[in-house]
C-alpha cells in the first residue's frame, strides 16, 4: 500500500466515526426535545411517596420450586415510613405467608406477578392501615 491509500483510509474511517457519533448525539437531542402528544388534558406526573425496603425473601414455593425476591414498598409520606418501621416483622410474615402459598405458576407471567402484587398491597395495608401505596419487585427470580 502506498502512502495516498492509508491516508485515504484513515481519513475515511475518521469520516465515518465522525457522522456516527454526531449523528447520534443528534437524534438524542431531537428525540430528547420532541413535544409529548397533547390530549387536551394536562397531565400530572404521579407523585412517588417514601420508599422503605422490607427485605429479602427466600420462600419455598408449593410443589418444590422457589422464589427469590427483595421488596421495597411505597408508603403515603415519612410518618407512615417510620411507624411502619415499627411493623416490620408483622410485615415480613405477611409477605411469607403470601409468598409461601404460591405455586411456580402463580409467579411466572407478568400478570401473575401483577396479581401478586395486588394481593401483597391487600395483606399489607391490613398491617399498615392502608399506608402503602405500592408494592416494588427490587429483585425476582425463581426456579
Amino acid at each position: 500500500m502506498n502512502k495516498k491509500s492509508v491516508i485515504f483510509i484513515i481519513l475515511a474511517v475518521l469520516l465515518g466515526v465522525g457522522l456516527g457519533v454526531g449523528g447520534t448525539i443528534g437524534a438524542q437531542k431531537v428525540i430528547a426535545k420532541a413535544p409529548a402528544q397533547s390530549t387536551g388534558t394536562a397531565s400530572v406526573p404521579k407523585k412517588a411517596g417514601v420508599f422503605l425496603p422490607i427485605g429479602e425473601f427466600t420462600v419455598n414455593l408449593q410443589g418444590g420450586a422457589f422464589l427469590k425476591t427483595m421488596i421495597t414498598i411505597e408508603v403515603t409520606d415519612v410518618k407512615a415510613g417510620v411507624l411502619l418501621k415499627e411493623e416490620d416483622a408483622l410485615l415480613k410474615d405477611r409477605v411469607n405467608t403470601v409468598l409461601a402459598n404460591k405455586s411456580l405458576t402463580d409467579v411466572q407471567t407478568l400478570a401473575a406477578r401483577e396479581k401478586l402484587r395486588e394481593e401483597l398491597l391487600k395483606k399489607l395495608n391490613e398491617v399498615a392501615d392502608n399506608k402503602i401505596t405500592g408494592v416494588l419487585f427490587v429483585t425476582f427470580a425463581y426456579g
